[in-house]
Parts: structure tokens; sequence; C-alpha cells
């Protein structure tokens, strides 16, 4: 008796673990592929079949994003009956390549699954216009500067752009006469249509000689063979560095003073032969002063310095040369002069060079 107690429940068990719905999806990854933004939302369906023995339903559809939007009935499936799920993707104002995940739960086994989309966006020229704003043929790119700010001499900085292929075709984006020290790599090589990609840089200051503000360009293009062309602006101000020195040192250091810290040329003709002034930059501290740099950019103005090392208590004779013909169209010439040194309470000072144009 006891023997058939115990056959009849393993039976019983058996029938009830046979009962248990199941649910098959026929496929889980969806990929739209590259399409347009002005398709607006673009839909797909995910199919489930019920292999169990007893009906079953699907409970609950999220997605990880808003611009995804599942949609589904919760009336029974039966078993050998199909169900469905509809996913829609909104691809407005959203560019690019996109991956997104919904989750499903089911009163069966398996209680949860997981369905991902795919696919890349297209954008629309509007859409390109705010995100993209510099527009390079079929390449759009973010920015067209790159800006390092201040980089302590003997230092290494990094900044990046980003860009899009606007086009249906893969781009290979080709970066030009780049300065010897800075590295690029544009990050894909190969960028499918409609995906972004980066076009990565790493600033070297112990490869620049100069001092202050140093700025250079390269330009990059969407292929070897594109006319189009994009020149991208670099500027690091580079600085040494005083974070190190003691108290002692401090107190020792070299200390920068300059007379006069401008110069007024009155009128000016622009007819007038070049011009000669002369400003004076001493040494009041107790250690070599040492001049990193002088120099102006305005093409009027040139700088002549005999001895960058100044002595404690010593001083040295600079000569600014201006030519008025070189003058630009302009009735104020208001050039500047920039002086940088190892003096660490003000390694960066300004000789101002004025004048009225007639």
């Amino acid at each position: 008796m006891r023997h058939f107690i115990l056959s009849a429940t393993a039976l019983l068990t058996a029938a009830a673990a046979v009962a248990v719905p199941h649910g098959r999806w026929l496929e889980t990854e969806h990929d739209f592929g590259a399409f347009n933004e002005e398709l607006g939302t673009v839909y797909c369906e995910f199919r489930i079949v019920n292999d169990g023995d007893e009906p079953m339903a699907i409970v609950g559809a999220r997605a990880n994003c808003g611009c995804t939007k599942p949609t589904f009935s919760n009336a029974p499936i039966a078993p050998g009956d199909t169900g469905v799920i509809k996913v829609g993707y909104d691809a407005t104002g959203r560019p690019g390549r996109f991956v997104k995940r919904v989750s499903v739960d089911l009163n069966a086994d398996p209680m949860r699954s997981n369905l991902n989309i795919t696919g890349t966006v297209i954008g629309t020229s509007n859409t390109l216009k705010g995100r993209f704003p510099v527009d390079v043929g079929t390449m759009k790119l973010r920015e067209a500067t790159i800006a390092y700010g201040d980089v302590v001499k003997g230092r290494t900085t990094g900044k990046y752009i980003e860009g899009y292929n606007a086009s249906a075709e893969t781009m290979h984006p080709v970066v030009e006469g780049v300065p010897p020290y800075i590295n690029i790599l544009v990050q894909p090589a190969d960028v499918p249509p409609g995906e972004q990609f980066v076009v990565s840089t790493v600033f070297h200051s112990d490869r620049v000689k100069d001092w202050g503000i140093v700025t250079d360009s390269f330009s990059i293009r969407p292929s070897a063979d594109s006319a189009h062309g994009q020149e991208i602006e670099t500027i690091a101000i580079i600085k040494e560095d005083f974070s190190q020195l003691t108290p002692e040192q401090l107190a020792k250091a070299p200390v920068i003073a300059i007379d006069p810290l401008s110069i007024d040329l009155g009128r000016i003709t622009r007819d007038s032969a070049p011009m000669t002034r002369t400003f004076t930059i001493a040494n009041k501290g107790k250690e070599p002063l040492v001049i990193r740099s002088i120099k102006t950019p305005e093409k009027a103005v040139s700088v002549k310095l005999k001895n960058d090392r100044i002595k404690a208590g010593k001083s040295v004779t600079v000569t600014v040369t201006v030519n008025p013909s070189e003058i630009g169209d302009t009735e104020l010439l208001n050039a500047r002069i920039t002086i940088i040194s190892n003096d660490p309470s003000n390694p960066s000072r300004i000789v101002r060079v004025v004048g009225e144009v007639k």
C-alpha cells in the first residue's frame, strides 16, 4: 500500500511539472540597421511560443530608456499558440548608434527575459546643427578648437573632439599637418553611416620649446580623397611648476621688475619710418632671473633682447621696434608684449605699446 501511495505521488509530481507553462522566444534581437531620423518612430515585433501544456501570459514589459516603448496584450496564450510584443524606438533628435533593452515578465518559465534592439540613426540637418555645428561636408564636428588650458612644462594633457558621419557610406577620417608635440588618434578609424567618432589628442609640453601661449593647428578631412577639410585650432598655456619650491627657495627666488610697463608712441602716421623704444628688465631677487620667452602677436611690433639671463641686482635693456606700415586697419595701436620668466610670484608680465594711428 505504501508503495502504491509513493508511486501515485511521483506521477502527480511529474504531471504537475509537465503542466508548467513554458515560453520560447523565436527571436530576442532585432537590428534596424541604418535609417533616417525623418522616419520618426520605428517598430519591430518579438514572438514567443507557448511550449507548455497550460496557458501562459505576458504580465509586464519595460524598457531601459524612455525613447523605447513596448506594447503587448496580457491575454492568455494557449499551448502551442504565439504571443507578440511590439517595440517602438523614437529616433527623433537621437542621431547615432543605439542599443536598447526591454525586460519582459511572464507567468511561465522563464519568468524574466531580455529583448534587445539596435540600429543607427542618420540625423537630419536641423538635429545635427545643434549637436555638431561645424559642417565639413558629410562630416560634422562638435567644435573646431581644442583648448588645453594651463599645462605645466614637462607634463602631458589630453583633449578630444567628437565627430559624426552624416553620409550613407563608411567614412575614413584623415588628419594632416599635426604639430610634432601633439599625438592624435581617430577612433574608430572606419566610421559606419550615422555613427559618431572621436578625435583624441595628447599634448606633450616637453616637446615644445616655447613658453606661455602656444597656438597651432591641424586639419581633418572625411577621407583622403575628400575636397572638404576643416582646420582645428589648438591653444595651450605652458607654465613652470613652482609648487615644489620650499619657503627658503622662494625667499631667494628671482624677482622681475619692468620699467616702463607701457610705451606710448603718441600719434603715428602709416608712412612714418620705423620707431624704436626701449624698456628695462631688472632682477630684484637673489637668484638669476631667466627670461623664458618674450614675444608679441602684433605684426608691426618686434622685440629684441640681448641677454635672457639676468644676475641678481642687474638689468637688461629690451629694444622695441614699431613699423607703422605694418599696422593693420585700426585707428589705435594696442600691442601686447608678453614676458615669461622664472619669477615664481610673477611668471608672466605684460608691456603694452600704444599709439594713435593716422
